[in-house]
């Protein structure tokens, strides 16, 4: 969030009050966002990150059959923290096996350069206001991964209208997906049962 500076005689200390009037708020809100809990790996089924993407309701778990552990508030990314990887959790679309048509969850892997999405996962988020033109955006859920296979969910930061902002987005796109998988998380149609004979 850029912001405009009328230019006078009084600049420097105008400049300055303004600076630490506009970015206090900012970094305080920053320090405000709880650091995130390092768990010992990412877990795109558990309830809490599918409550977060819309595919479940809250305290509801997917239809996968096997019970997974609470995932941890999303928070800043904790000092010292070294990624190598991030798995990116999004809405798949639909699946169909013999129990019917699945509601899907895809978990993709990413690597390369992470240093531009930590950075970007580390600005805060706008403060809201202003016309939006259109309705808020769901980001998908990310974990980031180290070394020794342990994870933290980061926060996304959002933008004036509550939308994912785009720093991070951008981020993602420059780090090549090294694998993904699509999961059924929630039966929306259930097969016929087959006649009788």
């Amino acid at each position: 969030m850029r912001a405009r500076w009328a230019v006078g005689l009084a600049l420097p200390a105008a400049l300055l009050l303004g600076l630490a009037a506009c970015s206090a708020p900012r970094e305080q809100a920053a320090q405000d966002t709880p650091t995130a809990v390092v768990v010992g790996a990412p877990d795109c089924l558990s309830s809490q990150v599918l409550a977060d993407l819309g595919l479940v309701a809250a305290g509801e778990s997917g239809g996968t059959g096997t019970p997974h552990a609470d995932a941890p508030d999303a928070g800043r990314v904790p000092d010292g923290f070294l990624p190598v990887s991030v798995v990116v959790c999004a809405p798949g679309g639909t699946l169909q096996d013999s129990s019917g048509t699945w509601v899907a969850l895809t978990a993709s892997r990413h690597e390369g350069d992470l240093e531009p999405l930590v950075a970007a996962l580390r600005r805060p988020s706008a403060q809201r206001g202003g016309t939006c033109s259109t309705a808020a955006v769901v980001a998908p859920s990310l974990w980031l991964v180290d070394a020794l296979g342990r994870a933290v969910r980061p926060v996304w930061p959002t933008d004036r209208c509550g939308s994912p902002q785009e720093a991070v987005a951008t981020a993602l796109d420059a780090l090549e997906e090294t694998d993904s998988e699509q999961y059924p998380v929630r039966l929306v149609i259930p097969a016929e049962p087959t006649a009788q004979r």
